[in-house]
């Protein structure tokens, strides 16, 4: 992991903390690209979460992101797709077209995008899963 990435997993998991202080957040520190790297359980039901860096400001298409998908997919979970900067649409096409409504790709680069974060986590939460 570059640290980079780390500072921005670091960066995820206070913003988590901080808009959900009741909430539990389990980090995956293991690299694999099956898993999201947290879960973040709220009033009992749990999105994960998967961070994305980029080191420029371009498109980002989620080349990374069919294995993960394809496990979320197989176990109907929720998911939010976090990106520190760049323009997240072709990524979008591809996360909506693998699980629909219950996931998002959202730019957070920091504190300022809180409200985004917040608003794409509660959306997803009150979806029904096989797994709440």
């Amino acid at each position: 992991m570059s640290r980079l990435s780390a500072r921005y997993d670091a960066d995820v998991d206070l913003a988590l903390k901080r808009l959900w202080p009741k909430a539990r957040v389990y980090h995956d520190r293991e690299f694999t690209r099956d898993r999201a790297d947290f879960l973040l359980v709220v009033r009992g039901r749990g999105v994960m979460i998967e961070t994305k860096v980029k080191s420029d400001p371009g498109l980002f298409h989620g080349s990374t992101l069919p294995p993960l998908l394809d496990r979320l997919q197989r176990d109907g979970r929720r998911l939010v797709v976090l990106l520190n900067q760049g323009d997240p649409t072709p990524a979008r096409e591809l996360v909506a077209a693998k699980l629909g409504a219950k996931a998002r790709v959202i730019v957070w680069s920091g504190p300022a995008d809180d409200a985004e974060l917040h608003a794409a986590v509660e959306a997803l939460i009150r979806i029904e899963s096989r797994h709440s």
